[in-house]
C-alpha cells in the first residue's frame, strides 16, 4: 500500500507532465477519449476527466485478478502467490521508474493493477491464522497496514518529488530518467523490501488446500449461486462503499488542489492524517471490541459515522470543514473495511477464504475502476460538492442493505 500510494499526491502534476510533453498512440487516444467525455478546452478540467479514465485502469486491472489470485492461493498456497505478484509489482514500479512516454506510464499501471490483487491473498493468510473470535482482530491489523501505507506513502512521494533526479550523477546519464523518477524509485525500494520479507519472513499459512470443484470461467461467476448468496450481499455491500469512498478520494485530490490551493506536499500530509486515525481505528479500537462487539454492530456503527462525515464534506467550503469531515470519513472507513472482511471470511469455508475474499475485494476493485471516471463527470458538470453528495447518498443504501445482513450465528 506504500508503494502504490506514492503517487497520490503527485498523480495530477504526473498527468500535466505527460500532457504537455510528446504525444504517443496512447495518449491520444486517451485525449480524445477525454475530450469527448468532457468537452472542454480548460486544461484544468481536462486533467479532471483524464485523470479518471487513467485511474479506473488501475482498479478494472485488480476487479479481474484479485479473486483469480485469491483462489489460486486456495489450490497453491500463499506464499507462492505473494512471491509473484510482489516481483511483478517491482517489474511494475521499474517501468514507471524509466517511463518518458506516456504508453510506458500505462503499461505501469497495467502491471501493478494485475498484481496488486494480492490484498485478498494476504487478508486469507490472516484468516488461515485466527480463530473467528479474532477474525475482525485480524482484519484489523491488515488495515492498520493499509493504514500506515497511507501515512508513509503520499508525504514521501510529495517530497521525492521536489527531487530531480536527473542532476544526480549516479542516474543522470541512465535513459528514460523524469523529473517524476525519484517518486517511482521509492516505490521500487518499497517493493525490493516488501519482496524480500515474504521470501525470507512469511510462512506459509495454508494447511487445507482447496480442492478443484466446479470449474468455473472466472471465481467472481461463482459467487451468484445460492450457497453463496452471502458473500453476495457482502460484495455487494463492499461494492456500493468503495465506490461512495473512491469517488469522494478522487474528487478531495482536486478539491484541495484546486478550490483549497493545496500544494502535492500539502494533498500528501492530508492523506496521513487519514491514514493516522485509521491505524489508531483499525489497530486499536478493532483489536479491543473483536469477539466484543458483533461484526454488523461494527458496520453499522461505521455506516453512520461515514454518512456523517460525507454530510459535513457536501456543504464544506473551508481547511477546517474538510479536516472536520475527514475525520469522521476516516473513522468510518476503518471500521467498515475489517469489518466486511471479517464476515466474508466468517461466511466461507477452510479451502475457499481465498476465493471468497478475492470476490470481495473484486467488487472493491470494480467500484475503485467506476468511480474515477464516474466521479470525475459530476465534478467536471457539478462540482466537487455535488460529488460528495452522491457518495453521501449511496452510502444511505448500502445502511440499508447492512441492517439487514444475517450475522454468522444466525444462519449458520
Amino acid at each position: 500500500m506504500m508503494g502504490f500510494s506514492v503517487i497520490f499526491p503527485i498523480f495530477p502534476e504526473t498527468l500535466k507532465f505527460f500532457l504537455n510533453g510528446e504525444n504517443d498512440f496512447v495518449l491520444e487516444f486517451l485525449l480524445r477519449l477525454s475530450g469527448w467525455i468532457g468537452k472542454s478546452t480548460d486544461p484544468g478540467q481536462s486533467i479532471i476527466i483524464f485523470g479518471g479514465v487513467v485511474g479506473s485502469i488501475y482498479s478494472i486491472l485488480q476487479f479481474i485478478f484479485a479473486p483469480v489470485w485469491g483462489k489460486l492461493s486456495d489450490k497453491t498456497g500463499r506464499k507462492p502467490i505473494l512471491l509473484f505478484t510482489s516481483l511483478g509489482n517491482l517489474v511494475g514500479y521499474l517501468i514507471w521508474f524509466f517511463s518518458t512516454s506516456f504508453t510506458l506510464f500505462i503499461l505501469s499501471r497495467i502491471v501493478t493493477g494485475s498484481m496488486g490483487g494480492n490484498i485478498s491473498v494476504a487478508s486469507a493468510s490472516m484468516a488461515d491464522t485466527t480463530s473467528g473470535k479474532d477474525r475482525a482482530k485480524g482484519m484489523g491489523i491488515i488495515g492498520a497496514g493499509i493504514g500506515l501505507g497511507f501515512i508513509l506513502g503520499p508525504p514521501l512521494g510529495g517530497l521525492m518529488a521536489g527531487i530531480d533526479l536527473r542532476q544526480s550523477f549516479l542516474v543522470s546519464g541512465l535513459p528514460g530518467v523524469t523529473i517524476f523518477s525519484s517518486s517511482a524509485l521509492l516505490s521500487v525500494f518499497v517493493a525490493l523490501i516488501n519482496l524480500f520479507l515474504i521470501l525470507f519472513l512469511f510462512r506459509e499459512t495454508l494447511i487445507e488446500k482447496g480442492k478443484d470443484g466446479k470449474r468455473e470461467i472466472h471465481p467472481i461467476f461463482g459467487m451468484f449461486g445460492q450457497t453463496s448468496r452471502k458473500i453476495a450481499n457482502v460484495s455487494l455491500i463492499y461494492f456500493l462503499f468503495t465506490l461512495s469512498f473512491s469517488g469522494f478520494e478522487f474528487s478531495i485530490n482536486f478539491f484541495m488542489h484546486q478550490v483549497l490551493g493545496f500544494s502535492p506536499k500539502a494533498i500528501g500530509l492530508s492523506f496521513v492524517y487519514i491514514g493516522f486515525i485509521i491505524i489508531l481505528i483499525q489497530g486499536g479500537v478493532i483489536r479491543r471490541i473483536s469477539g466484543i462487539v458483533s461484526e454488523k454492530k461494527i458496520l453499522i456503527a461505521g455506516t453512520i459515522i461515514l454518512i456523517a462525515g460525507y454530510s459535513i464534506l457536501t456543504f464544506a467550503k473551508s481547511v477546517s470543514e474538510m479536516f472536520l469531515s475527514l475525520t469522521f470519513l476516516s473513522i468510518g472507513s476503518a471500521l467498515l473495511n475489517p469489518g466486511l472482511s471479517a464476515l466474508t471470511s466468517l461466511y466461507s469455508g477452510a479451502g475457499d477464504q481465498g476465493r471468497n475474499l478475492g470476490i470481495m475485494r473484486s467488487a472493491g476493485a470494480l467500484a475503485r475502476g467506476i468511480a474515477p471516471i464516474a466521479f470525475c463527470i459530476l465534478h467536471f458538470k457539478f462540482g466537487p460538492n455535488f460529488s460528495f453528495l452522491v457518495s453521501l447518498l449511496i452510502s444511505f443504501l448500502f445502511f440499508y442493505l447492512v441492517y439487514r445482513l444475517e450475522s454468522p450465528s444466525e444462519n449458520g
